[in-house]
């Protein structure tokens, strides 16, 4: 009997764990200071066009406090992992234009032309260059017209938002033109998509004045 008892108490104590997390206990912000949000840090009028100048900065900064610490990607030196410089290092390495004498890593690989998939300097590469596009969806998806009526953001400013918007555009289409010269079939998303892990569909050799065409849309570098 009292085996019986301990077994029903232990069944019902289990099924009000569950149906308790459907009171959304868990759905709450950081309390912590120092961590943000899109939406905390948007719902200051003053913070769109700093965050407009770190997409800019994205192509030079390599994470949130210098020289090092906090870094925007993982697996490389800061020092190394700049956004130019990395894509400096793919672009120019690879020829007989530049040379990097020390024995750093496999940055000598560029040199004899026998790089492969798994060089970091690559990896980086590839990171950086989507880390940044992925900053430049999220400041588009922040700032939709549905986004700015919701926070009563006022005429003056969403003119200018308007033109940040234009610019985030032009700094993700400079990131997939790198990517298309670097890795030629890449995955390819925008502000449109949900964040979260999907499938990506990738942009596919085309005939086109483009040259470049995805199954559903077209990047357009203008």
């Amino acid at each position: 009997m009292k085996l019986f008892s301990f077994s029903k108490i232990f069944w019902l104590t289990g099924v009000l764990v569950v149906f308790s997390s459907c009171f959304k206990d868990l759905d709450t912000v950081p309390t912590d200071k120092d961590e943000l949000t899109s939406a905390a840090v948007f719902e200051n009028p003053d913070n769109y066009k700093k965050v407009l100048a770190r997409l800019y900065a994205g192509l030079s900064v390599t994470g949130q406090q210098g020289p090092a610490g906090q870094a925007d990607i993982s697996g490389i030196d800061e020092g190394f992992g700049g956004y130019l410089r990395m894509l400096w290092y793919l672009q120019e390495l690879s020829t007989d234009e530049a040379v990097i004498g020390w024995n750093d890593q496999t940055i000598k690989d560029f040199h004899e032309q026998d790089w492969s998939a798994d060089d970091g300097f690559i990896y980086a590469t590839y990171s950086r260059v989507f880390y940044q596009i992925s900053i430049c969806n999220e400041f588009l998806r922040e700032t939709t017209d549905a986004k700015m009526d919701d926070r009563g953001v006022d005429a003056a400013l969403r003119a200018e938002i308007k033109t940040y918007r234009a610019e985030a555009r032009f700094l993700r289409a400079l990131s997939y033109y790198h990517a298309l010269d670097l890795f030629r079939n890449v995955p390819f998303v925008t502000e449109e998509d949900a964040v979260g892990a999907f499938f990506l569909p990738r942009f596919l050799p085309t005939t086109s004045t483009l040259g470049w065409k995805q199954k559903s849309r077209h990047l357009k570098l203008t």
